[in-house]
């Protein structure tokens, strides 16, 4: 099987939270709690199987019901000591949730991670557990020993803090980790995303472009500054930057749907043809697939 084959049974970090209503931010960070294991990496890109797209969508339903980071990771432990001879409850077991509760379904019935049996007829919302203490970065940072904190660690708290709401937060431990380690592609990264969502365009392409310095194959990191370049009105270069990550994984599904939506915006009708095309033939089954047919038969009318 060719690379291009077994990638287009593959979705991207992007395609699963579109299928699974989250922000792509959530799935990187269920992804580095370990909730969510890609199956391969191709040039920095993490890819997953069909079966990862099951746990997304338990995961996003528990976010969404109001579970906190902290209490699905408790959860999930209870459930591995419930079944230790199962490596990952969630993929492999039906589990059944209950608002922000995860159930085992097993011969006797529901059964809660902690082993007590849950009658089905029993549909009393567990007592919610109280709101997760929220710390300031200068708060984090005395409590781990100031200036000695290792930057590892200060990136954690960043992604704790991202998880509780504190973004502004949360942008001030990566950039302190980052002036505690020095340069750092994958941090860089992260800031960017964070400086993103936080509405600062051209913070988020300076970081981006940090990355990619950094790592010349960070394919997402030029597939996003893409993004952000075409937001900030920078059409020429932001179809440089995706073309730049087409260069580097020519596989690489995400960065054709971008280029070709750009190019049809330039009126480049053949160019972007190529590019719906080549991502349809990547992707059959992504989120964005009706639009890219829809497109496609929309430029040969």
């Amino acid at each position: 099987m060719t690379e291009s084959e077994a990638t287009c049974r593959l979705y991207t970090a992007a395609m699963l939270a579109e299928l699974s209503s989250v922000e792509t931010w959530r799935i990187r960070n269920w992804q580095r709690r370990g909730w969510l294991q890609p199956c391969e990496h191709q040039h920095r890109v993490a890819y997953f199987d069909f079966a990862e797209i099951a746990v997304a969508r338990q995961l996003a339903q528990l976010h969404q019901a109001g579970a906190a980071p902290k209490q699905i990771q408790e959860q999930l432990r209870k459930l591995q000591r419930a079944v230790p001879h199962v490596s990952r409850p969630m993929a492999e077991l039906g589990v059944v949730l209950d608002g922000r509760q995860i159930l085992l379904r097993s011969d006797a019935g529901l059964v809660e991670p902690g082993g007590q049996k849950r009658f089905e007829f029993d549909s009393e919302e567990p007592a919610s557990a109280p709101p997760p203490t929220i710390l300031s970065p200068a708060e984090l940072l005395a409590a781990g020993g100031g200036s000695a904190t290792p930057a590892a660690t200060l990136v954690e708290w960043a992604l704790q803090l991202d998880e509780q709401g504190d973004l502004n937060g949360a942008i001030d431990l990566l950039r302190a980790a980052l002036a505690a380690h020095g340069p750092s592609a994958e941090w860089s990264f992260q800031l960017a995303e964070m400086l993103y969502r936080q509405g600062d365009l051209s913070a988020a392409r300076e970081r981006y472009y940090c990355a990619i310095e950094l790592d010349e194959d960070f394919v997402e990191a030029r597939a996003n500054l893409g993004c952000v370049l075409a937001e900030q009105g920078q059409a020429d270069l932001a179809i440089a930057a995706l073309e730049g990550a087409i260069l580097h994984h020519p596989n690489y599904a995400d960065a054709h749907f971008h280029l070709a939506r750009l190019l049809d915006e330039a009126a480049a009708t053949s160019d972007a043809e190529t590019h719906w095309q080549r991502f349809l033939e990547l992707a059959p089954e992504s989120p964005w697939a009706e639009e890219a047919l829809q497109r496609l038969e929309a430029a040969r009318l």
